[in-house]
């Protein structure tokens, strides 16, 4: 299955095409006080809730770093509070690469990319990344919603025009790779 690459500098392509050293960084590394081009607010936040645990605060409850929280039959000042069910809202960082679906110079420039390389086998891909990071990987499309929920697959629908295609390795610390000759093919340079 063939993805495509947008890169920030124009020499990274040759990487990708001829082979070489590149490196993967942490999830959070994309975390930003606001959504613009490749960078989020809530990257890395696993938020799994029938209510967004942040809006419990209304009911004089900050909660952050927890998993598998129940709540019910509780009020605040008279009022019913929401009931929760095995909920969680806290940060997960990992390795992720990130690929598109489609090529489209509308996205690559909204990224504040340059240059797009065309992944010919992202399954092959992936293992050849697995095998050097020690572990095995989580590769699927991001899926995107309205509401609150989140996790390393499920975005923000304001992220849906990357049509991202994500690697996952759940580990702690950035790696460098070796990207095997033949990865890719350049697909175009947008300068």
């Amino acid at each position: 299955m063939e993805k495509f690459l947008y890169l920030t500098e124009v020499e990274w392509a040759d990487t990708w095409v001829n082979g070489g050293g590149i490196p993967i960084l942490l999830a959070s590394s994309y975390l930003s006080e606001k959504r613009e081009g490749i960078f989020t607010p809530d990257e890395n936040l696993i938020h799994k809730s029938s209510f967004p645990i942040p809006e419990l605060r209304q009911f004089g409850i900050h909660i952050e770093g927890v998993q598998g929280l129940n709540m019910s039959n509780n009020s605040f000042n008279g009022r019913k509070m929401p009931e929760l069910r095995n909920a969680s809202y806290y940060h997960e960082d990992g390795l992720i690469l990130s690929f598109c679906d489609v090529f489209s110079v509308e996205i690559a420039r909204k990224m504040g990319k340059k240059v797009c390389v065309k992944i010919f086998n992202i399954e092959n891909l992936g293992k050849v990344i697995d095998k050097q990071v020690g572990s095995k990987g989580i590769m699927r499309n991001c899926k995107y919603t309205y509401d609150h929920q989140r996790n390393h697959f499920l975005k923000s629908k304001e992220d849906e025009w990357q049509r991202e295609y994500r690697l996952f390795w759940k580990k702690e610390d950035s790696v460098r790779v070796e990207i095997p000759t033949g990865t890719a093919e350049l697909v175009t340079i947008l300068e």
